[in-house]
């Protein structure tokens, strides 16, 4: 009797399918048994639900800091070098959110 009894269809770009190939070849694999191999084989982190929602929390605070300047600045036909430091500090801390995510495994 087959072990792999559920068919699974999908579609994958020329350079993949190229790689799929070449790595069954070069092992005398299936493709079914490579691709088998390498998921069985990798460890896939789950989703830090936590983290991602502390990170969407600060994000969202800072987008709205960022829509105050620009009401300002839109308003006043003005905005001051303050404002516009204030700005790029916000954005700064958008990007360290940003990278900060999963460093903390």
């Amino acid at each position: 009797m087959r072990a792999n009894t559920n068919k699974l269809n999908f579609y994958v770009d020329d350079d993949v399918k190229k790689k799929l190939k070449k790595l069954s070849k070069e092992s005398g694999l299936t493709m079914t048994a490579v691709i088998t191999k390498l998921i069985m084989s990798y460890q896939i982190q789950p989703l830090k639900t936590e983290e991602l929602l502390r990170i969407y929390k600060e994000l969202n605070h800072i987008g709205g800091n960022i829509n105050q300047i620009a009401h300002i600045a839109n308003s006043e036909w003005h905005i001051s070098n303050d404002k516009i430091n204030e700005a790029a500090k916000l954005m700064n801390d958008i990007w360290q959110c940003v990278r900060s995510y999963g460093r903390d495994t």
